[in-house]
């Protein structure tokens, strides 16, 4: 039956004028040879008998396009695209072998030609549909929407209804922000077609555009009572809930969309972090561990678990996870940062700077280890070690923002600002916006009393960059301060203190400018809350006699 079937095929495929020479007999023989092959999955077998046949009958394009249909089915697209070339200039009227050459044209983004292609289908028959729709799909993923549109609404001149074609001009018109009209589309497809459930989605992810969450919501649950099992609609009514920051109801939606699908841990791992966002730690904790129970390999969700435990105020066991991750992952790469304050807590900074050490000896390029390393090394005040650490760093990657900064902030701290404002004017060479270095060295000058005015170009030019930043505002203020202009300084450091509230140093300044203003009550009350906040005893000891002062100036 199926030696007749192919018979039957042979007959049918327009393979050339003919039959009546033996050579083209043999090539229809080895054409069914290779048709039995090609049924069978024997898709190598079937390429030799295609290419007897074709060596049997030069000049046939139907021949060429079965054989490169075989090439692409194993991924031999270049050898395809060649056949599909030949075959197109021996019959440029093939539409078969067309549509065929515009798929694997625009496979590669080659949009144009195969606009061409699509647009030769569509001179043959002005009502190729789906000429059309390939056509308006290349234009859409051109950015091309309202040539995609126009192109749809050629398929709408005869046939008006066409569910595809209103399908596709709503959505592009959804990417246009012509909501109004998409909504027209699908609800004409609806209007036909009550339970297609893509117009239901789609009117659904536009009322989410809109902000309208309930009409969103309610699109989804009738694709459910079509569908139950859609995890569409599932996903986008847990994505509604996560936005009204009702958790409990999405972690249902959740858990409803992972009995769906138990091999999905993407769910679970929403579920996760749904749990943790309503501090649910226990809870997200037996959630990632699961999930790494089947895949151990899992670096995002063991990062996820760490969090979760830091948070449960177990360092250790947090760090323990941090570590088991690929060391080459992106996940620990950007997890390397968090490892700082995991250290203190747990109060291992030497286990941190010899765990550290042994990670460097791995992966000495790792910028973000050796600002760990210093980074520890800081925390016990060994500032050389620090220096020394991200000076190796500057070896191999001199033109680092992030270690020239930091190196800057070291030599600061160790009492030599002439070096730490050279690092931040090296930062500048490279990043002249940087906000954190021109604050550094306008801030640095303010605390000297000197280039005030230069100090104050430097801070604004910060501001500009990060303008809800209070600890800039606060070095503005400061430079105001220094320069007498006592009523400007006020205004900055009030905008500071609103941006960062219980900073010490901040409220120092705000007594500072009060003081200067003769409000010795507001200074005096500024200055308490400041020693309040303070957490260095020989810090609050010297705001203790600048409050004494305060004092006696009232009097």
């Amino acid at each position: 039956m199926r030696k007749f079937f192919a018979i039957l095929l042979l007959i049918l495929l327009p393979c050339g004028t003919v039959a009546a020479k033996e050579t083209k007999g043999s090539a229809y023989f080895a054409f069914l040879q290779g048709y039995e092959e090609a049924q069978a999955g024997h898709y190598d077998e079937a390429i030799g008998y295609y290419k007897s046949a074709l060596s049997l009958d030069p000049g046939s394009a139907s021949l060429r396009t079965e054989l490169a249909l075989l090439h692409v089915k194993k991924g031999e697209f270049d050898k395809a695209e060649t056949l599909l070339k030949e075959s197109a200039r021996i019959d440029p009227k093939n539409r078969h072998t067309l549509m065929l050459l515009a798929g694997l044209l625009t496979s590669r983004s080659e949009f144009e030609k195969a606009g061409q292609l699509y647009e030769q289908c569509i001179a043959m028959d002005k009502e190729d549909t789906e000429a059309y729709l390939y056509l308006g799909s290349i234009k859409a993923a051109q950015k091309r929407y309202q040539e995609a549109l126009d192109t749809y609404k050629r398929v709408f001149a005869y046939d008006e209804e066409n569910v595809m074609a209103l399908t596709y001009a709503a959505r592009v018109c959804t990417e246009m922000k012509k909501f109004g009209e998409a909504r027209a589309y699908n609800e004409r497809i609806l209007a036909k077609r009550p339970d297609f459930e893509p117009a239901l989605l789609d009117l659904g992810r536009i009322s989410e555009i809109e902000g309208n969450l309930d009409a969103a919501n309610g699109y989804y649950e009738k694709v459910l009572r079509i569908d139950p099992a859609n995890k569409k609609a599932l996903a986008r009514i847990a994505a509604i809930y996560v936005q009204k920051k009702d958790f409990d109801k999405a972690i249902h939606e959740f858990e409803k969309l992972s009995d769906l699908d138990r091999d999905d841990l993407s769910v679970r791992e929403n579920i996760g972090l749904l749990l943790i966002e309503e501090g649910k730690y226990e809870d997200a904790i037996s959630e990632f561990s699961l999930i790494l129970a089947s895949r151990p390999h899992y670096d995002k969700a063991r990062l996820y678990l760490a969090i979760a435990l830091q948070e449960t105020g177990q360092p250790k066991r947090a760090i323990a996870e941090l570590l088991k991750m690929d060391h080459k992952s992106q996940e620990f790469k950007g997890a390397v940062r968090s490892f700082l304050p995991l250290y203190v807590k747990a109060g291992m900074v030497d286990d941190g700077i010899q765990e550290t050490g042994r990670l460097i000896e791995k992966d000495n390029r790792n910028i973000d280890l050796y600002l760990l390393l210093s980074a520890l090394y800081e925390e016990k005040a060994d500032f050389r070690k620090s220096i020394s650490t991200l000076e190796t760093a500057r070896a191999f990657e001199p033109k680092n923002t992030d270690v020239l900064y930091q190196l800057g902030m070291l030599h600061e701290k160790n009492g030599d600002s002439t070096k730490a404002i050279n690092y931040m004017e090296d930062l500048l060479k490279i990043e002249p916006d940087n906000a954190g270095a021109l604050n550094f060295i306008g801030y640095s000058f303010a605390e000297r009393g000197i280039n005030l005015d230069k100090a104050e170009q430097m801070i604004v030019k910060a501001l500009e960059q990060r303008p809800d930043d209070g600890y800039i505002r606060d070095s503005l203020a400061w430079v105001f301060y220094n320069k007498g202009e006592y009523g400007k300084a006020l205004v900055e450091i009030m905008k500071a203190q609103e941006s960062v509230a219980d900073d010490p140093t901040i409220i120092e300044h705000l007594s500072d400018i009060y003081g200067k203003l003769g409000e010795y009550d507001k200074a005096i009350d500024s200055l308490k809350k400041s020693i309040d906040l303070e957490p260095k005893a020989d810090k609050k000891k010297v705001l203790g006699e600048k409050l004494k002062n305060l004092e006696q100036q009232r009097r």
